[in-house]
């Protein structure tokens, strides 16, 4: 039956799929740790909205960077927050001269929302390099030296990878989400792929992002950062994805379902621009399982060897990624990702497909405003 066939060829090669990402990454050599030859000017820009919540922990990690303070500039940008956000700002800019924070009331250019934010940031500042995170982001003491070490001539952006870290099932299962996106993302990346740059750990020179214009000169999206790494690379700059414990940042969990849901139909709404080699890879993985429901149907036992090898090679290869990052996972992180790495693309789907607005640090976009075509 062609059916039954279809889906025992889809299958192979999703199985293919994982072997050879897994090879890859087997086959590519870990980053190493190199010593800084000079220490230039940096500054850390950082838009943030009614986060009171978690300001205060980034701050911390960032006061805490190894690299010299005369060198170094915080810039919090506050977007018209309506909670104790700048008040929690202004405390820490008493304790500590290198942070600064500006107020955001008006829009430049094609910028909005947190483009608009770095849009201005970026103007306040000199420093030949920039380094973007988020305000629920926390950063290693040696992410600005690392960071800074792995650009090679040409290159115009480094991005670091970022894990969820936080206690209960949704946040394991994130976690091991992004750690396998993060390992897929390297991989390909080091392969001469390059798919996308993470907003909240990257650094770019001020050479390449003065050559796009800015983000007041790009089209607006929700996804910005996956339009200044688009704009770059059009421009001729190289780039580098880091996957090395120096260079990983901790993200808060999403702390609920519809907040994950809202997080991730943002994500695909920028997924349709990224390079047609990761939109297959997505496409690929969230087929996977439909796929391999219709051959349970029609052949059973070849269904189970399907799903048996796809596990050893997909754990296979989180559990590299895990040992370059130095981080661990427990055998009941891999019961939880099963079932959610099944289910939830599922979900997302049909979430997607519902016509209804984007929500986005408490403002709300339709799907045309939040993408440009």
């Amino acid at each position: 039956m062609i059916p039954d066939i279809c889906a025992y060829t889809y299958c192979s090669i999703f199985i293919l799929y994982q072997l050879v990402l897994w090879i890859w990454l087997k086959k590519t050599q870990a980053n190493s740790t190199k010593t800084l030859q000079e220490e230039p000017q940096v500054s850390i820009l950082v838009a943030a909205r009614n986060e009171e919540d978690t300001i205060g922990s980034c701050l911390q990690a960032l006061t805490q960077v190894d690299y010299p303070s005369h060198l170094l500039t915080i810039y919090i940008g506050n977007d018209q927050s309506t909670d104790g956000t700048s008040s929690i700002v202004e405390q820490w800019q008493q304790r500590n001269p290198s942070i600064r924070l500006i107020q955001i009331t008006e829009n430049i250019g094609t910028a909005r929302g947190k483009a608009n934010v770095l849009a201005q940031l970026a103007k306040a500042t000199t420093a030949p390099y920039l380094f973007i995170t988020d305000a629920d982001i926390q950063v290693p003491t040696t992410w600005v030296r690392s960071m800074l070490a792995a650009f090679k001539e040409g290159d115009g952006i480094v991005s670091g990878s970022t894990i969820v870290e936080g206690n209960g099932f949704l946040a394991q299962v994130q976690k091991m989400d992004w750690s396998y996106a993060f390992g897929m993302v390297y991989v390909v990346s080091e392969k001469g792929f390059p798919v996308s740059a993470v907003g909240n750990n990257m650094c770019i020179r001020r050479t390449a992002y003065e050559a796009t214009g800015g983000y007041e000169a790009l089209s607006f999206s929700i996804t910005e950062d996956l339009e200044l790494f688009l704009a770059t690379l059009k421009k001729g700059f190289g780039y580098r994805q880091l996957m090395q414990a120096d260079v990983v940042a901790i993200s808060r969990p999403q702390a609920s379902w519809r907040n994950l849901l809202h997080q991730r139909k943002r994500w695909l709404t920028g997924a349709l621009r990224v390079p047609p080699i990761l939109l297959f890879f997505l496409v690929l993985q969230a087929l996977f399982f439909p796929m391999l429901l219709a051959l349970l149907y029609w052949k059973p036992g070849v269904a189970v060897v399907f799903y048996s090898t796809k596990t050893l090679l997909q754990y296979g290869f989180l559990y590299d990624v895990y040992r370059r990052i130095q981080r661990r996972f427990k055998l009941r992180d891999i019961v939880y990702f099963e079932g959610y790495s099944y289910l939830f693309p599922l979900v997302l789907i049909g979430y997607q497909l519902w016509p209804g607005k984007i929500e986005w640090k408490g403002r709300t976009y339709t799907k045309k405003e939040a993408q440009p075509i």
